[in-house]
C-alpha cells in the first residue's frame, strides 16, 4: 500500500512538471504566471529620433509596441523626422505599450504683424504660437491709447522663428498732470491755460463775490493741484459780482429821496425830470433784483404814470 501511494506522489509531480514546462514554452517571459494571465513579453523601446515617420512607426511594431504619433513645430528638427518619443529608447515594457512619436513639422516662421496703433494683446496669438521670444516695454504717451503699441522691431512683414526675439513698446496712455492754478484769470485765459495741460472745461456756474473782478474764475473742480488724466472735466467758478439786490418801491416819493434810496443800495439813479412833484414811474418795477452798479430809472413830473 505504501508503495502505492508513493506511485501516486510521482505521477502527479511528473504531471505539474510537464504543466509547468509548457506553460514556460508559452510565456516569452519564462514566468507561468505571464501566460496565464496573457501578459506580452517584457521589450526595449527602440531609439526613434531623427528616424523619418514611417521607419520609426515600422521599428515601434516590429518591437510589439503600439505608436500614437503627433506633430510639432522644430527649429532643428527636419521636417517629417521624429524629434521626441516617449518612454525613452532603452526602456523596458510590455508588449503592447503605446510609445508617443513626435514628428518635426518644421520651422514655423511667421511674418511680424502691422501692430503700432493696434490693442498688443489683439496682435501676439501668432508669435507666441511660433515660439517668438516677446519683450515688451511700456512707456507713457499723449497720443497712443493705453494697450495698444507705440512702436516695434522688426517691422510689418519681417519673417521671424523661435530663434528670434522682437521687441514692442506698449502706451501706458497719457501721464497724469495737476490741474494748474487758473483762479484771477478770465474765462478766455483759463480755457487756454486748461487747454495747454491736456484738460477741458466743463459747466462755469456765477458765483456772488463783491470782492473779485467779474468774470474772473474764483475757484475749479477739482481743486488746484489734483492730478488728474488727461482729457479730465474742469468745472469753473466765475465771479459774478456782488448779490443782487431788491429794487425798492420809488413812485410817490421826491427825486432826491428816490436817488439816495438807489445809491444806498449801490445802484445808479437815472432821474428823468418832465415837471415838478414826486416820482411817477420806475425802471425796472419795484422788487425787480439788481446787482450793484445796474442802473435804475424813475421819472418825475406830470409826464410819469
Amino acid at each position: 500500500m505504501t508503495r502505492a501511494k508513493g506511485a501516486g506522489a510521482m505521477v502527479v509531480a511528473l504531471l505539474l512538471a510537464g504543466l509547468l514546462v509548457g506553460l514556460l514554452g508559452f510565456s516569452s517571459t519564462l514566468n507561468p504566471i505571464d501566460a496565464l494571465l496573457g501578459r506580452g513579453a517584457i521589450v526595449a523601446v527602440p531609439d526613434l529620433i531623427g528616424r523619418p515617420r514611417p521607419g520609426a512607426e515600422a521599428d515601434v511594431r516590429a518591437a510589439g509596441l503600439v505608436p500614437e504619433v503627433r506633430s510639432s513645430f522644430s527649429l532643428t528638427g527636419k521636417r517629417g523626422a521624429v524629434i521626441g518619443q516617449n518612454p525613452s529608447a532603452g526602456v523596458r515594457v510590455r508588449e503592447g505599450t503605446k510609445v508617443d512619436v513626435v514628428v518635426s513639422r518644421g520651422v514655423n516662421r511667421v511674418a511680424m504683424p502691422d501692430a503700432v496703433g493696434k490693442p498688443f494683446d489683439s496682435i501676439r496669438k501668432p508669435l507666441d504660437e511660433a515660439g517668438v521670444k516677446i519683450e515688451v516695454e511700456r512707456a507713457q504717451s499723449e497720443d497712443v491709447a493705453d494697450g495698444a503699441v507705440i512702436s516695434q522691431d522688426p517691422g510689418p512683414g519681417v519673417l521671424v522663428t523661435g530663434d528670434n526675439t522682437v521687441s514692442f513698446v506698449v502706451s501706458r496712455g497719457p501721464a497724469t498732470r495737476p490741474v494748474p492754478n487758473v483762479a484771477g484769470l478770465d474765462l478766455a485765459g483759463a480755457s487756454f491755460l486748461l487747454g495747454k495741460s491736456g484738460l477741458t472745461i466743463g459747466t462755469i456756474t456765477p458765483v456772488d463775490d463783491a470782492n473779485a473782478v467779474v468774470g474772473s474764475v474764483l475757484r475749479t473742480d477739482p481743486a488746484v493741484g489734483t492730478v488728474v488724466a488727461r482729457d479730465t472735466t474742469v468745472n469753473l467758478a466765475q465771479a459774478a459780482g456782488p448779490p443782487a439786490v431788491a429794487v425798492p418801491q420809488l413812485v410817490g416819493q421826491s427825486a432826491d429821496a428816490a436817488a439816495a434810496a438807489v445809491s444806498a443800495l449801490g445802484l445808479v439813479p437815472n432821474v428823468i425830470r418832465q415837471g415838478s412833484g414826486a416820482v411817477g414811474s420806475q425802471d425796472p418795477a419795484a422788487a425787480t433784483m439788481l446787482r450793484p452798479g445796474a442802473v435804475v430809472t424813475v421819472t418825475v413830473g406830470s409826464g410819469g404814470g
